[in-house]
C-alpha cells in the first residue's frame, strides 16, 4: 500500500506531503488545478522516464519520494525486493532528476537503477489511464489471470514441477550423451592400452628384481671365482678352515682322554664346524645354480625394455603401471553402466513427457471451460457500467514448433512449457460493429479505465497489486452511470487501496479519504497543492463538483444528501 508520497519541485509543486489510507481515496480539484502531476509522481518512482522541463521553475533538480508497506505476495508470487524491506515491512523509494536531464534512485536508502527501481515497484503500483500500459494490458499476465479466476494454481504448480523435472531429466540425458561420445572417442584407445599392460603380466616391484638379476648374470664368472676361493678355504683345500678344525678336534678330544675336565671344550670345538659346514653346504648349492647363459641376460635385458616402454607411457613404475589399469578397467565398465543409465533416462524422459502433455490438456481443457464463464461475467459488470454493448473474449493461440524449438519439447505436434499449450490474449470489442481488438489497442481512455475496473474486481485475488491508481474513469460517464462506477471502485477498495482521480461527486462520495488538489497563485508564482478533507470541507468540495462553481445552501444540501446516501444501507 502506498502510505506517503512527498514531491518537490515537479512541474507546478513547489513542496507537497500525502498521506494516503487503506480503501478508497479521492482525489478531486478543478481543472488544470495538477492533478494529472500527482499520476506523473507516481510514474516516475515505477521507472518512467524524466525529461528536464518537468523540474520546476527556478529549480534545478526535483525529486519524488514514496514509502510503501509491503505485502507478502505481489503478482501472484512471494514479493521480494532487490534491497530488503526495513523490519516493519516498509519499503522507502526516492528519486531525483534534474533540469540537465540526469536521474538517480534510491530503494532504503541504497543507490539503484532505474530499471531495479521500477522492478521493486511495478508489482505494488498500477496507474489506470489512457497513456499508461497496466498489467492487465500485458498479453503475458492474462494467462495468469485467468488461471487465478479459474483457481487453477494448484494445475499450474503441479504442471511447472513436472516440466522443470522434465528439463532436469533432459539436462542429464545430454550430459550423460556427450560424457558418453566423448568416452567412445577414446575407448579404443583405453581398450589398446589395457590389453598392453595386460598381455605384460607385470607384478608390482618386478622391475627392481630384474635389474639385481641383470647385474648377476652380467658379473656370473667373477662371482664363480670369488664364492670357489671361499669355498676352498672352509671347506675343500687341505689345509682348509674345516680340516684345520677336525685336526684340532681330534688332538683336543685325545688330550680330554687324559683329562676329562677338557670335554666342554671338545664339544664347542665340535660344535664350531657345524655352521662352517652348512655355509660350506650353501655356497656349493650356490654354484651349482649359477648360470653364465647369455640368452637369459638378453632375455632379462629385454624384459627390463618392455617395462622401461610400459613406465614411459603409463606410470613411473609397475606399481603405477598397475593402478593406471585398474582405471582403464573402471572406465571402460563405466561405458557399460552409460549405456545403461542412458535406456532408463531415455524412459523417464517419456514418461515425464506423457504426464507433462496430459496435464497440460487437462489445463487447457479447464482454461476453455472458464474463458467462457469469465466473458460472462465481464461483459455483466460492463453493462453495469453502461457498456451494454461490449464483447468479451479470450483468445487461445497454441503453442506451435518452430524452427528452434527442441524437439523434446514436442509432443503430438504440440509445444510443451511451464504454463500449458498455448498462449491466450484478452479480446474486447467496446461498441456494436467493431470486430473483437486486443485489450492493448482500445482507444477511448474512458472505455479503458471502466473496462480495466471491472477486470480487476472480477479477477481479484490475493497476490494481485496492491495500489490501483483510477485516471480518467469518469471520462464520458453521466451521473447515473457514475454512482455505479463509484460503487465498484467501492467493492475493489475491500481488497487493495484505491486512488481515484474524479471530476463526478457520484463517486467521490463513495471515497474513505478525499482530498482536493488546489491552484494557488502566490508571489506571481503558481504552485500545486493538496489539501485533506475533513468532513465540512468535503460536503463544499462535493457541493462545488455538483454546481461546477462555488457552492449555494441548496447544493450543499444536496451533497450531504449524497454522502448520507452512499453512507447508507445497500450502498456498496
Amino acid at each position: 500500500m502506498l502510505e506517503q508520497l512527498q514531491i518537490d519541485n515537479l512541474a507546478l509543486i513547489d513542496h507537497l506531503e500525502i498521506s494516503f489510507s487503506a480503501g478508497m481515496n479521492v482525489l478531486s480539484g478543478e481543472t488544470g488545478a495538477g492533478k494529472s502531476i500527482l499520476i506523473k509522481a507516481v510514474d516516475l518512482l515505477l521507472g518512467d522516464k524524466a525529461g528536464g522541463e518537468m523540474v520546476r521553475q527556478g529549480a534545478e533538480e526535483g525529486q519524488v519520494s514514496a514509502l510503501f508497506s509491503l505485502p507478502e505476495t505481489a503478482g501472484g508470487a512471494p514479493f521480494r525486493q532487490p534491497f530488503g524491506g526495513a523490519p516493519d515491512g516498509q519499503l522507502l523509494v526516492r528519486r531525483t532528476f534534474q533540469r540537465g536531464g540526469r536521474s538517480r534512485a534510491w530503494i532504503n536508502g541504497q543507490l539503484s537503477s532505474l530499471s531495479v527501481l521500477g522492478n521493486c515497484t511495478r508489482p505494488l503500483v498500477s496507474i489506470s489511464n489512457q497513456h499508461e500500459t497496466q498489467a492487465l494490458l500485458n498479453p503475458a499476465r492474462h494467462l495468469a489471470f485467468l488461471d487465478r479466476f479459474a483457481g487453477l494454481e494448484d494445475l499450474t504448480d503441479r504442471l511447472r514441477k513436472i516440466f522443470l523435472e522434465l528439463g532436469r531429466l533432459l539436462q542429464e540425458r545430454k550430459r550423460r550423451a556427450e560424457q558418453g561420445r566423448q568416452r567412445e572417442e577414446l575407448v579404443a584407445l583405453w581398450q589398446y592400452q589395457a590389453d598392453e599392460i595386460r598381455q605384460a603380466q607385470l607384478t608390482a616391484g618386478e622391475e627392481a628384481a630384474l635389474r639385481q638379476k641383470k647385474e648377476v648374470l652380467r658379473q656370473a664368472e667373477k662371482i664363480w671365482e670369488k664364492v670357489q676361493g671361499v669355498q676352498e678355504i672352509l671347506t675343500e683345500a687341505d689345509t682348509s678352515i674345516s680340516n684345520m678344525l677336525a685336526r684340532a678336534g681330534d688332538g683336543l678330544r685325545q688330550a680330554a682322554q687324559l683329562d676329562p675336565t677338557l670335554a666342554p671344550q671338545v664339544q664347542e670345538l665340535k660344535d664350531l664346524g657345524i655352521p662352517l659346514q652348512e655355509v660350506g653346504l650353501a655356497l656349493r648349492n650356490y654354484l651349482s645354480g649359477l648360470v653364465f647363459d647369455s640368452r637369459l641376460l638378453e632375455e632379462v635385458e629385454d624384459r627390463l625394455q618392455l617395462i622401461q616402454r610400459l613406465t614411459g607411457k603409463y606410470g613411473a613404475d609397475t606399481a603405477a603401471i598397475l593402478d593406471y589399469l585398474a582405471d582403464l578397467e573402471r572406465r571402460l565398465e563405466e561405458r557399460d553402466e552409460d549405456s545403461q543409465k542412458l535406456k532408463e533416462l531415455a524412459q523417464a524422459v517419456e514418461e515425464k513427457r506423457r504426464s507433462c502433455f496430459a496435464l497440460s490438456e487437462e489445463l487447457s481443457l479447464r482454461r476453455r471451460q472458464t474463458a467462457r464463464e469469465l466473458a460472462g461475467r465481464i461483459e455483466g459488470e460492463l453493462k453495469a457500467l453502461g457498456l451494454a454493448d461490449c464483447r468479451f473474449e479470450v483468445g487461445f493461440e497454441p503453442q506451435q514448433p518452430g524452427p528452434g524449438t527442441d524437439p523434446d519439447l514436442v509432443y503430438g505436434e504440440r509445444v510443451l512449457t511451464t504454463e500449458g499449450l498455448e498462449k491466450i490474449q484478452f479480446f474486447m470489442a467496446p461498441n456494436p460493429g467493431e470486430g473483437l481488438r486486443p485489450l492493448s489497442r482500445i482507444a477511448s481512455g474512458g472505455e479503458l479505465s471502466r473496462i480495466l475496473l471491472v477486470l480487476m474486481g472480477v479477477l481479484s485475488a490475493e497476490g494481485s497489486v496492491e495500489t490501483v491508481i483510477f485516471d480518467e474513469v469518469d471520462a464520458g460517464v453521466g451521473g447515473g452511470l457514475g454512482e455505479k462506477v463509484g460503487r465498484k471502485l467501492k467493492d475493489l477498495a475491500r481488497d487493495r487501496q484505491v486512488i481515484c482521480i474524479t471530476h463526478l461527486p457520484q463517486i467521490a462520495v463513495y471515497a474513505d479519504t478525499h482530498f482536493q488538489v488546489l491552484k494557488t497563485t502566490k508571489a506571481q508564482r503558481t504552485r500545486t497543492d493538496i489539501q485533506r478533507l475533513n468532513e465540512n470541507d468535503r460536503i463544499r468540495e462535493l457541493a462545488r463538483m455538483l454546481s461546477g462553481s462555488s457552492s449555494s445552501a441548496s447544493t450543499i444540501a444536496l451533497a450531504r444528501e449524497f454522502l448520507e446516501k452512499a453512507r447508507g444501507p445497500g450502498s456498496g
